[in-house]
């Protein structure tokens, strides 16, 4: 049973690519995009500089990326992602929660940040929904909106859950 609040009779599917060097973490991703059900997995990454080449190659809509990886990182992929044309909305996810870590992803042109702290998939989700509304449906909204500290609904406890 699906348990958030996505209708999906009336979902419109957002192209996702998620990039992180974990490989449980890419899982968790994975799975919780398919339990969101309006996000459709076009791609995973492992480092910024294969995460830049599939951004080109796939067009995602929606690009969740990991800060700390080898190589390029998730603050140096999303300035240059940020500079094409139609980039995806990007948000960065890391066990780093400092402001400064904050900071330089806001600066670099992400969309959002989430800590990988707690409950991720449930924050993620709220994340989703406040980017891209409850079907996903609001993609120009969501690329729209300025750098925030998501989710929003960040005073709900998920602890346990």
């Amino acid at each position: 049973m699906n348990t958030y609040p996505f209708d999906l009779a009336e979902t419109t599917r957002v192209r996702t690519l998620i990039v992180d060097d974990s490989p449980f973490m890419l899982k968790i991703l994975a799975q919780t995009l398919k339990e969101a059900g309006s996000f459709d997995l076009v791609g995973s990454a492992t480092d910024g500089y294969q995460a830049l080449r599939y951004v080109s190659a796939l067009s995602p809509e929606l690009l969740l990326m990991d800060i700390h990886m080898p190589g390029l990182n998730g603050i140096q992929a999303t300035r240059y992602i940020k500079q094409s044309e139609h980039p995806p909305v990007i948000i960065l996810i890391s066990s780093d929660t400092d402001s400064m870590t904050r900071s330089l992803a806001e600066q670099a042109g992400a969309d959002g940040f989430l800590s990988k702290e707690g409950n991720l998939q449930q924050r993620l989700i709220d994340a989703l929904e406040d980017l891209f509304g409850p079907s996903g449906a609001s993609r120009a909204a969501a690329a729209d909106k300025s750098f925030q500290n998501l989710p929003a609904k960040q005073t709900k406890q998920h602890h346990g859950q």
